[in-house]
């Protein structure tokens, strides 16, 4: 007999009570069937019952070369005797906790596995009550079908944005880790992938640097060896820096010998507070272009300015433009 069949009865006799008939008729009636209702209870928890319940599937161990045909079976009917008084607590519950099916080394090329069910009924039997008996699990065998994906590797890119808060800067850009990643699917599908991407992220007035994990964008019909990677963002406090730099040339003839007046310029720098003693004269240069000159014996040239410092982050420089001699060597 079913779980449910006593509850179906009683809602239908309580259905009936609302018929209007007399006050002490409908009291004589009630009265009779709550004592009628008590001694069913009485009789059934008395008495060995058989039950149905579902079991949830959990399954483990699918390797992200594999792709599977279909849905696989997400819970078992299970069939068993207990005592009466147990009833109670298989209704509450409708469903028993879920039990592991694990599929590590299952998937051989074959496309097809096949796992009878009675392999499982020492877990089941765990979590029903120890008064249970006399087990049957439907259906007797799980079919999986799958087939096997092709494998590639490839780089991985940050999508989105991050803004520091105002006095605040990011250095050094952000990073992902790891920059590539295994992915899996039919040979179409790879074939067309060049990145995958995080999941857009977009952080405001960020005053702490950024070391955290978060999801990729997965194409259709793609797998992924990890759901996540580590996307990291320096910020720091930023101040600024003034550096007298010499100007140079570059791209001059060598017969030619350039002046500039002034000889040295100033390059005010924006860098990060962490890095404001290793930010140097050393380490900037600034230019002037001889292809870019409008004239030949004096002028106006343009500074330009190049840094072999990847902690100098933006930058001015003063004056923009020097006065210039080219004289000829001797």
């Amino acid at each position: 007999m079913s779980a449910k069949k006593p509850i179906r009865q009683i809602k239908r006799l309580g259905k009936k009570t609302k018929a209007p008939f007399p006050t002490k008729e409908a009291f004589v009636f009630l009265s009779f069937l709550i004592f009628s209702t008590l001694l069913w209870f009485l009789y059934k928890v008395s008495h060995v019952q058989e039950l149905k319940v579902k079991v949830p599937i959990e399954y483990v161990g699918i390797p992200n070369n594999v792709e599977l045909v279909g849905k696989l079976p997400k819970t078992l009917t299970v069939q068993f005797k207990d005592k009466g008084s147990a009833l109670f607590t298989y209704i509450l519950k409708q469903e028993l906790p879920p039990f592991k099916v694990d599929l590590t080394g299952q998937f051989k090329g074959t496309g097809r596995i096949s796992l009878p069910t009675s392999k499982y009924e020492g877990q089941i039997f765990n979590k029903l009550k120890p008064t249970a008996t006399q087990i049957h699990i439907a259906p007797d065998s799980l079919i999986i079908h799958y087939y096997s994906l092709y494998k590639k590797i490839v780089p991985v890119r940050f999508y989105g944005s991050i803004q520091p808060a105002q006095q605040f800067i990011l250095t050094h850009g952000i990073s992902v880790s790891p920059a590539f990643l295994e992915v899996y699917g039919n040979k179409q599908n790879l074939d067309t992938l060049k990145i995958i991407y995080t999941e857009p992220i977009h952080l405001k007035d960020v005053k702490d640097s950024v070391n955290s994990d978060f999801y990729l964008k997965v194409p259709r019909g793609i797998h992924l060896s990890q759901p996540k990677v580590r996307v990291h963002a320096a910020v720091e406090p930023f101040t600024e820096k003034t550096l007298e730099v010499p100007v140079t040339s570059i791209n001059l003839p060598d017969q030619y010998l350039l002046r500039t007046f002034p000889a040295t310029v100033k390059v005010i720098c924006l860098v990060g507070v962490s890095h404001f003693k290793s930010l140097t004269s050393e380490s900037i240069q600034a230019v002037v272009n001889y292809n870019t000159l409008s004239r030949i014996n004096a002028g106006k040239a343009k500074i330009q300015v190049f840094s072999t410092s990847s902690d100098l982050i933006r930058y001015h420089v003063s004056p923009e433009t020097v006065d210039f001699l080219l004289e000829i060597k001797k």
